[in-house]
């Protein structure tokens, strides 16, 4: 058992060998995942104040107390999840972008206007979610009815 585990080790090693480049893209990866403006978005994205925003977009008929124990919940609920995002970026960069394109993200955040533009992104995202939120309420409905219907026909 022990030499089957081994030769099947050694045959994915061989299958996809680490190169220098990897080890550099997944640094790469990782400056950007912890650079300091990502994070802070990140922290904006995942706070009280974010999730009461989308809350309010989807559940209008909430009460402002009501608002806050949703936000708060599901801040602190995010905030267990949040190694593992952090995880889960790193691999899908490295699947997705290149060496040069990571660190042309991570010189974007550098500048003035990419740190700018990143702490915009939640309340951008929050504004577009407020003005569609009831319509992607509605859709997810007509979407639940239509696979209903599709799905129980024989």
């Amino acid at each position: 058992m022990r030499r089957l585990a081994l030769c099947l080790a050694l045959a994915l090693a061989a299958a996809h060998p680490a190169t220098a480049e990897d080890d550099a893209l997944r640094a790469a990866v990782e400056r950007y995942v912890a650079n300091p403006v990502q994070q802070r978005m990140m922290d904006d994205m995942l706070s009280a104040d974010a999730m009461v925003a989308q809350i309010r977009a989807v559940a209008p008929q909430l009460t402002e107390e009501q608002l806050q124990i949703a936000g708060r919940i599901s801040a602190e609920e995010l905030a267990t999840l949040r190694p593992d995002l952090e995880a889960a970026m790193v691999e899908a960069a490295i699947m997705t972008f290149t060496l040069s394109e990571v660190e042309a993200l991570d010189a974007f955040l550098a500048t003035p206007e990419g740190a700018s533009v990143m702490t915009k992104m939640q309340p951008y995202m929050a504004q577009a979610m407020n003005r569609v939120g009831p319509q992607m309420m509605a859709l997810q409905a007509r979407i639940g009815q239509r696979l209903a219907t599709e799905l129980s026909r024989p």
